[in-house]
């Protein structure tokens, strides 16, 4: 039976061999037909194929399996070619970072080309990208930790229903919260131990600086500039430099300030070890309540917490398991289902948390 490439269902099983230019068939007779192969049919101009009935379940359930595999292939090239355009980024911040700290303007129209493409490309995903809270190196935290802060407050921001202009500008305010460092000793930002009070007190000025530095680029709207200012602020009043709180904090402030602080969290720095994504998020949420905005909170929870029932976890215990029931007040605790079949009910066992997701 002739059907056009158009009509061609998934699990049909091709009647002879489809041929093109070469001694070889493009696609073999008595294959079952899956996405792929009716994209390169279409690649191939193809108008019809002879096909002689439906697959099997059996055969249907290989499909899927296949379709499956594809599917991860196709999501870890994504990821890897994320991967690599985030590390030359970073990159480009170093480069300007280092002109910075010899006393060079900064670029504002130079950082906004590297950081937009970025976002653009972390746009695509549905989540952010892992690379953005994963990816470690303790010497060059400084650059790691500014182009990422940048890309999930632009995420963060999108999530919560800004414009794209606004977004695209809390992407700024995050990426060049930190730039104030250049200013501060090298000897205290390359540190390895704890800082001291007065060390603490220097990089306390960071925000300063940073003001300083954006202060009167026309590229920058007024709001981007206080939330570059702001971002160590709290709704409690406990954040520095002004101390300021409740609705002093304006909106794009309460998104950098969560931002830069879930990823310190699960930074691994010199003298502090990172935290798993899902426990930097707990800490935030309970150990941070009143300090940051619940909204923004859930918020960029929801472009990480991404599970559902049957996701296989690792947890901090070393016990691996799935996902069998997540319980809205608490989506970061949900009753796991541990491979020797016992369940543990995260939200009441405290000192265990997932580490990571498969």
């Amino acid at each position: 039976m002739r059907v056009k490439i158009d009509d061609l269902k998934i699990g049909a099983v091709i009647a002879e061999d489809v041929m093109g230019m070469t001694s070889t068939p493009i696609i073999p007779k008595k294959t079952v037909v899956t996405g792929e192969h009716v994209e390169v049919l279409k690649a191939f101009l193809k108008k019809e194929v002879n096909v002689e009935g439906s697959a099997t379940k059996r055969e249907k359930i290989q499909i899927k399996a296949v379709e499956a595999k594809t599917k991860i292939k196709e999501n870890e090239s994504i990821t890897l070619q994320f991967q690599q355009y985030f590390e030359e980024t970073i990159q480009k911040y170093k480069l300007d970072f280092l002109k910075w700290q010899s006393g060079s303007a900064i670029d504002i129209a130079n950082v906004r080309d590297y950081l937009y493409s970025l976002l653009e490309k972390a746009e695509l995903e549905t989540e952010i990208p892992p690379s953005l809270y994963l990816y470690n190196n303790e010497s060059e935290y400084i650059y790691i930790h500014s182009i990422s802060v940048g890309i999930i407050s632009g995420l963060i921001a999108k999530k919560m229903g800004y414009g794209k202009g606004q977004y695209y500008q809390a992407a700024l305010a995050g990426c060049l919260a930190n730039a104030g460092m250049a200013k501060i000793s090298h000897k205290i930002i390359s540190k390895k131990n704890p800082l001291s009070s007065e060390e603490k007190l220097e990089i306390h000025e960071h925000p300063n600086h940073s003001l300083k530095m954006v202060q009167n680029s026309p590229l920058l709207k007024s709001e981007t500039k206080l939330a570059i200012f702001q971002h160590h602020e709290r709704l409690d009043g406990t954040g520095y430099p002004m101390g300021v709180k409740g609705n002093q904090l304006y909106p794009i402030s309460r998104i950098t300030a969560v931002a830069d602080v879930f990823h310190a969290l699960v930074s691994n720095r010199y003298y502090k070890q990172k935290l798993a994504p899902f426990k930097a998020l707990e800490l935030i949420r309970i150990d941070g309540f009143g300090k940051y905005d619940l909204s923004v909170i859930n918020s960029l929870m929801s472009l990480i917490v991404n599970l559902s029932i049957g996701t296989k976890v690792m947890l901090s215990s070393g016990e691996s398991g799935e996902v069998i029931f997540i319980k809205q007040s608490s989506p970061t605790r949900p009753l796991i289902k541990l491979n020797g079949e016992e369940i543990i009910d995260l939200e009441k066992a405290r000192d265990i948390h997932i580490k990571e997701v498969y």
